[in-house]
């Protein structure tokens, strides 16, 4: 969904009100105010600790070896959000065939902290979707409906908006 609006006629405030009425949550990010700001913005890699667990690495090497994007998602059993994303979104049919394409990777983060605080995390879920270059390019830090976790999936994958559901 796209929410245009006049600047000249209403303000951001006003705006982001509009949109958390609708039951959206509103993300303010910072814009690179001039070209050489933007090109100070480099791609962040996927941390890999030296200590990471087996799994991880197992993960990681997969995914280079069939060139195929990651997503990490770290969650934790007492976490209701992270249940309902693994059971209604993972679970969906239209995500589950496209998670079929990349290397899915949970982490227990009550299991591994470290690695948690490796990757930045602060609260769960956060999930990363990470290119094929080992290059994070989306995070998510809230449960997802399916229907917005596919159009993230298939901007990893590099698919078309027309097969979008």
């Amino acid at each position: 969904m796209t929410i245009g609006y006049d600047p000249k006629l209403t303000t951001q405030k006003k705006l982001a009100k509009v949109i958390t009425d609708l039951g959206y949550k509103v993300e303010e990010i910072e814009v690179p105010k001039t070209e050489a700001d933007a090109k100070k913005l480099q791609p962040v890699k996927a941390p890999m600790p030296e200590d990471a667990p087996k799994f991880l690495r197992d993960a990681f090497d997969e995914a280079r070896r069939a060139n195929q994007p990651l997503v990490v998602d770290f969650w934790a059993e007492w976490c209701a959000p992270c249940l309902q994303l693994k059971k209604v979104t993972f679970h969906d049919p239209k995500v589950a065939k496209l998670l079929e394409k990349v290397q899915l990777v949970f982490v227990d983060l009550d299991k591994y902290p470290a690695l948690g605080t490796a990757f930045g995390v602060e609260s769960v879920p956060d999930v990363f979707l990470i290119d094929r270059k080992g290059v994070i390019v989306d995070r998510l830090h809230n449960f997802v409906p399916p229907a917005d976790f596919l159009v993230r999936l298939k901007r990893l994958l590099g698919e078309q908006e027309s097969d979008s559901p």
